[in-house]
């Protein structure tokens, strides 16, 4: 119970942040299967084991809701001031996960190299297409609720929700790129104003997410079945990649910031290897 909630609060804050994949967290806590079994689960016509996906669920999404409110103020304040350091804490996070994930997920299964290039190839067109910080749509006004937003909000909650779950794909970064990023967090923001334009939008995209992870879990089940190492060395590329393009490269290092990025790139190392220990 206690790793599916630290996995679900690891999800939480994960998704939040462009460029961090909540299903490289889960990942990384072992739970990646686990989640995409139970929410399929959930859902089929026979199931024996229906109540323990729904009580597995619960305990991850409430993780997650800890991590999204608990943490958001101390993710701001790293951010704001140690923001090279906590992207090397995150790099640290996903790169020393990678023999957890070859020891743990991929045991015994071999390496397949052309879904991995795959893999890599997803994140690299990902990152290509990321127009980063656009300080004109930083605070979007929100539009006139209309049936077209109304249905926009949706397909734009199904690609955000599919891609929450799959690891090393960041649904903050693909929301980024689809230029809808800022304005859900916007919505987030203003969602205790009890406004209907505020709150008619986000339940429409709380219906699209829901779709979009019943949809991602239900594929990647069905291909962790049939195609599993293929399936686990194309995640294998997604995660290789995430660690590679979170480097921030538009900055000036000097000799505080490298040594304090090391130590927090071997801190995420520390961490990674206290869950192992509870995996």
């Amino acid at each position: 119970m206690i790793k599916n909630l630290i996995g679900g609060i690891a999800v939480g804050i994960a998704n939040v942040i462009p460029g961090v994949s909540g299903g490289t967290m889960m990942v990384i806590l072992g739970i990646f299967n686990r989640m995409m079994e139970a929410i399929s689960g959930v859902f089929k016509r026979e199931n024996d084991h229906r109540m323990d996906d729904i009580f597995f669920l619960l305990q991850v999404l409430i993780g997650a809701a800890i991590g999204l409110v608990g943490f958001a103020k101390i993710l701001e304040f790293l951010f704001n001031h140690y923001p090279i350091q906590t992207m090397y804490w995150f790099i640290g996070l996903i790169a020393l996960s990678i023999p957890l994930f070859l020891r743990g997920e991929m045991d015994g299964e071999k390496i397949k190299w052309l879904p991995l290039i795959g893999g890599l190839a997803v994140i690299f067109a990902l990152e290509f297409l990321n127009p980063g910080e656009n300080e004109a749509n930083v605070n979007p006004a929100f539009p006139t609720v209309t049936i077209l937003l109304c249905v926009k909000m949706i397909l734009v909650g199904m690609i955000g929700g599919a891609t929450m779950l799959m690891p090393g794909v960041s649904g903050s970064m693909v929301l980024l790129i689809l230029g809808d990023y800022y304005l859900f967090k916007s919505y987030l923001a203003h969602v205790t104003s009890f406004r209907l334009e505020v709150l008619i939008p986000l339940a429409f995209m709380g219906i699209g997410i829901g779709l979009g992870i019943i949809l991602s879990a239900k594929v990647c089940d069905f291909f962790l079945k049939r195609w599993k190492a293929g399936f686990l060395s194309f995640i294998l590329g997604l995660i290789i990649a995430s660690s590679l393009v979170l480097i921030p490269i538009h900055t000036t290092y000097n000799v505080f910031i490298i040594m304090t990025s090391i130590l927090a790139f071997l801190f995420g190392g520390v961490i990674v290897l206290g869950l192992g220990k509870l995996q």
